[in-house]
């Protein structure tokens, strides 16, 4: 399967930039499934990110933030980025 995106030019000073939603939460156990309950994305671009935030706010607590995270160690999305940036 082949999807084309639109992703955000305003890197955030990282390479193949996209971005999360982090509602931090205190962990009692130290496991990868409440990690990952804590994120939601990817997005982009910090503007989808943010709208989408703004739009479900009922769903996060007080606490959720956008994060910019780097795609740089995912080969595959930094060579498409990378790729797309040249044309």
């Amino acid at each position: 399967m082949k999807i084309e995106l639109e992703v955000s030019e305003k890197n955030e000073a990282t390479e193949s930039p996209w971005w999360i939603i982090i509602d931090p939460r205190q962990m009692f156990a130290l496991d990868c499934y409440t990690v990952a309950s804590m994120i939601t994305g990817p997005f982009f671009s910090r503007e989808e990110a943010q709208e989408f935030l703004d739009r479900t706010r009922y769903n996060f607590s007080k606490h959720a933030v956008v994060y910019c995270h780097t795609g740089y160690y995912s080969d595959q999305y930094k060579q498409a980025i990378r790729k797309a940036a040249i044309k």
